[in-house]
């Protein structure tokens, strides 16, 4: 089973192609000073001791000023110790792990804006993601993760829909990815060939757009690229059931630009479209749900790892039950997904008891 197979971005090797893809355990009480807290960690280890090749870990905020969503920090000695921590334990379990890394914005679907920022202020920001960065190499971690999608602060930068700017942090792809690309070209000088430098990008209106800013984005220097769902306007379709403060998939997404044979959601297909255009690996997320069909994708070439969000979510050994039977599809796919609330609350969970 390619799904099973090892594999190599730089001189990190990874045991397998399955990822655990971002999502925050919302309803488990964090730790104190915003660190991740002894009931995160132990909601980590139960999915690492089943051992996926790849846990990229729920965003971490890069300053403090600010807090979203389940902001966790990056900086202070105890938040760093509870990142120590989890390193360990993915790598006890022959796990690599990626730290996403956010300015904790409000983002787009709450009226959040990035034209009036003023320079200095920028600056700032690119040092503290940069800092952020350094911080996770020496915190054990094998890499780190730019959030640039989901209608958050970088994704607010890369599209066209939301950059309104006229100095060089707007206008063409180029300038619009202008603060991405000095982060990365800072992270660079002190990633070496054991530290993984990922971008999570949001797509845009159009496939032109997405391929066109994917192959900035390894020009600027990435690694491993993840494609996910970006600014609501240009989104190729939002279910009317969505709740209006967030842009996530509740159940299944319409397609829109993916051809009938495609039997996957556009957010997978734009990720395949884009593999076609770039020297690196590419992870595919979003609704691939087992692992019957992200074999599928492997064996097409369409992508190189695969990620799970929902069904590590809802059964903490959905690679056990997977192993077993690949077509095993650990959510329920609920429209009203609790994760937005209480994983507590998940009827899989609840079913399993083991949580």
């Amino acid at each position: 089973m390619k799904l099973l197979e090892e594999v190599q971005v730089k001189n990190v090797s990874f045991q397998n192609r399955i990822a655990i893809a971002p999502m925050c355990p919302f309803g488990i009480e964090a730790g104190e000073d915003e660190s991740l807290g002894e009931g995160i960690l132990e909601y980590y280890k139960r999915r690492l001791e089943t051992k996926p090749g790849l846990l990229i870990t729920q965003a971490f905020k890069v300053k403090e000023d600010k807090s979203v969503l389940r902001g966790f920090g990056i900086t202070s000695k105890r938040q760093l110790e509870d990142i120590r921590k989890l390193a360990d334990l993915a790598h006890e379990n022959g796990v690599k792990i990626i730290t996403q890394l956010a300015y904790p914005s409000d983002g787009h679907h709450r009226h959040d804006t990035i034209d009036f920022w003023r320079k200095d202020e920028l600056k700032e920001i690119e040092d503290s993601f940069v800092k952020a960065a350094y911080n996770a190499k020496e915190a054990g971690c094998d890499g780190i993760e730019l959030h640039g999608a989901n209608m958050f602060f970088l994704n607010l930068f890369s599209s066209p829909i939301t950059n309104h700017r006229i100095d060089e942090f707007g206008g063409d792809v180029n300038g619009r990815l202008h603060l991405a690309r000095n982060i990365i070209s800072r992270i660079k000088e002190f990633a070496d060939e054991n530290f993984i430098i990922g971008y999570r990008m949001g797509w845009n209106q159009d496939l032109e757009t997405d391929i066109e800013t994917a192959k900035a984005l390894e020009e600027a220097g990435i690694d491993l690229f993840h494609i996910s769902y970006g600014i609501r306007e240009a989104d190729r379709y939002m279910p009317k059931e969505y709740p209006s403060f967030v842009s996530y998939p509740g159940t299944t997404r319409e397609k829109q630009i993916g051809p009938e044979d495609f039997d996957y959601n556009d957010v997978v297909y734009t990720g395949s479209r884009i593999k076609e255009h770039l020297n690196i690996p590419v992870i595919l997320v979003d609704e691939i749900w087992t692992f019957e069909r992200g074999e599928k994708l492997l064996e097409d070439n369409a992508g190189d790892f695969i990620a799970y969000g929902r069904p590590f979510l809802a059964d903490d050994k959905f690679i056990v039950r997977s192993k077993e039977d690949p077509s095993f599809n650990g959510c329920f796919k609920c429209k009203d997904c609790a994760w937005f609330y209480d994983l507590y609350k998940c009827p899989k969970v609840k079913q399993r008891g083991y949580e």
